[in-house]
């Protein structure tokens, strides 16, 4: 009983949560105008492969960028994941996520994804051309602790807490956001049918400050040691929410298939239907493919349509060691590569 008065809790916090203007306020008029958009580089190698697709199904500390509900099935007692990519040729995003099982209280998770810009030119008004040779380093980080739970051997429930980090010479901003999930397997009393929703990106805006926005002071009366602070704009979070579907189905004897489809309402850039498919051998073998559809987006402006990959599990005794291999072609930049590594005991 009392776990029944759990879910419909969470059913009515995510309803609610689905209602508020901020999530659906925006549309794709308002590209560009929101802050943190880091925080929509996808990572985790299995469901990227998957097109960003397998809401439903993902699991593990894989699922704490696509669905945090999924580390309510961590499968293990402690697992780690660390993975790194190359986007738009030379920025390099790294990610580590360790995840541990804490009894009745349910899962707990760590993540960092962190961004490497290598060195860039520094400029100033007095050395516009960058003679002097000095370069600098932006530093964009994004760090989350997840909870999540198994409610009943059908429903899993988990919340990511973010601190969202920016910060360039001089100036810097941060925000603090939420990522709510639910998945429900078993849906509608069919086996194998699951379904998934993640609310992603609700939190405070990001507002950059600092030094570099000191001004000297040019009224009467003010001396050379007078600034004046210029205020920076601040702008809300890409908030997201997206509803998900999955099938899984054991095939033949030793492989199962998994399909998926995902419906992405993004309140500062273009709606998204993202299909995704695994071929799972032997639990040893995996191969995926995934797509994704911007709705209404100009056909020059899409950058990623496609994506491949495959995993291969070894077992130890208790313990799996996993590789992962992501493959997304790219409009007009070089395609782009994830390698990663899975450790469960």
């Amino acid at each position: 009983m009392r776990s029944k008065k759990i879910i419909y809790t969470l059913l009515v916090v995510m309803l609610v949560v689905l209602a508020s203007p901020q999530i659906f306020a925006g549309d794709s008029d308002r590209l560009g105008t929101a802050s943190g958009y880091q925080t929509l580089v996808p990572v985790g190698p299995r469901d990227l492969a998957m097109g960003g697709a397998n809401l439903a199904y993902t699991s593990g500390v894989e699922a704490i960028y696509w669905n945090p509900a999924g580390v309510s099935n961590l499968g293990y007692k402690a697992s780690a994941l660390a993975s790194t990519m190359s986007i738009f040729n030379t920025i390099n995003v790294n990610y580590l996520a360790l995840g541990f099982n804490v009894g009745n209280i349910g899962n707990l998770a760590f993540s960092v994804k962190s961004f490497d810009f290598g060195d860039i030119p520094l400029t100033t008004e007095e050395d516009m051309n960058g003679v002097s040779g000095r370069t600098f380093s932006p530093s964009f980080m994004t760090i989350g602790l997840t909870y999540a739970k198994q409610l009943t051997n059908s429903i899993g429930f988990g919340i990511t807490t973010k601190l969202i980090t920016e910060s360039v010479p001089r100036a810097s901003a941060s925000a603090v956001a939420f990522d709510l999930g639910i998945q429900y397997k078993g849906l509608g009393g069919i086996e194998g049918v699951a379904f998934g929703i993640a609310v992603k990106n609700i939190g405070t805006n990001l507002q950059y400050g600092g030094s570099a926005f000191l001004q000297m002071a040019d009224e009467d009366g003010s001396t050379y040691e007078d600034y004046r602070n210029r205020e920076t704009a601040s702008a809300d979070l890409p908030a997201t929410v997206e509803f998900g579907l999955g099938y899984t189905k054991n095939v033949m004897e030793d492989a199962e298939v998994t399909f998926s489809s995902v419906f992405m309402n993004h309140n500062y850039g273009y709606d998204q239907v993202k299909l995704g498919g695994e071929y799972l051998y032997n639990d040893m073998i995996a191969l995926r493919a995934g797509y994704v559809n911007s709705i209404d987006m100009p056909s020059d402006a899409k950058i990623h349509s496609f994506s491949i990959g495959a995993g291969f599990n070894y077992k130890v005794g208790t313990t799996t060691i996993g590789v992962d291999y992501v493959f997304r072609p790219a409009e007009y930049f070089d395609a782009e590569n994830m390698f990663a590594l899975r450790v469960g005991f």
